[in-house]
């Protein structure tokens, strides 16, 4: 447990001048309660601030992804569930947004610090192989493709996958307007 107070309280520090911020102000408040003997408290504390710092990162990955392209639009989608299931399997950021033009629409995930992604990685290479599935390269990854999906993982750390009624011509066009740089950087 000192191990973990230790290491938010270097987070906090780390992160530059102090701000007044709920994720400061709850591991002060962890920090306080663990002085004063209430373990639990600064677990449920310390528990909270590590949600936040998982909150933010998953904002940071929202970034990575593309605007809509001409034509298009783009919402925010809905990773409450995404969250929950990470953590069934291992912790993990996620990020999605969903694109609409007309009747055509797709979702646009990005899942990474993942232990699943490398597995992952190893199905979208093998589905590549399947009937039904052929292998696209965009920015010189490999993407398995078939009918309303297109997988892949940048720098064998961040899944990328959409899936919907749009034509994979679209969702790769989407894909392609990636940053993979920052991508493989997150």
């Amino acid at each position: 447990m000192s191990f973990l107070i230790g290491v938010l309280a270097l987070a906090a520090l780390a992160a530059g001048p102090v701000v007044a911020d709920e994720f400061t102000d709850v591991v002060e408040s962890g920090l306080a309660a663990y002085r004063d003997g209430d373990v639990a408290a600064a677990r449920e504390d310390l528990e909270y601030a590590v949600k936040l710092l998982t909150e933010m990162k998953a904002e940071t990955l929202a970034k990575l992804l593309p605007a809509a392209p001409a034509g298009w639009t783009r919402e925010a989608a809905d990773t409450e569930g995404a969250g929950f299931a990470m953590a069934m399997f291992g912790g993990g950021t996620t990020a999605a947004a969903s694109y609409r033009k007309g009747d055509a629409e797709f979702t646009l995930t990005l899942v990474a610090n993942s232990p699943m992604v490398s597995g992952i990685a190893a199905m979208v290479s093998g589905m590549s192989s399947m009937a039904g599935s052929e292998t696209r390269r965009i920015q010189r990854t490999q993407f398995a493709v078939s009918e309303g999906e297109v997988q892949g993982v940048v720098a064998d750390k961040v899944m990328v996958s959409a899936s919907g009624t749009a034509s994979v011509d679209d969702m790769a066009a989407v894909i392609e307007m990636m940053d993979f740089s920052a991508l493989a950087d997150f």
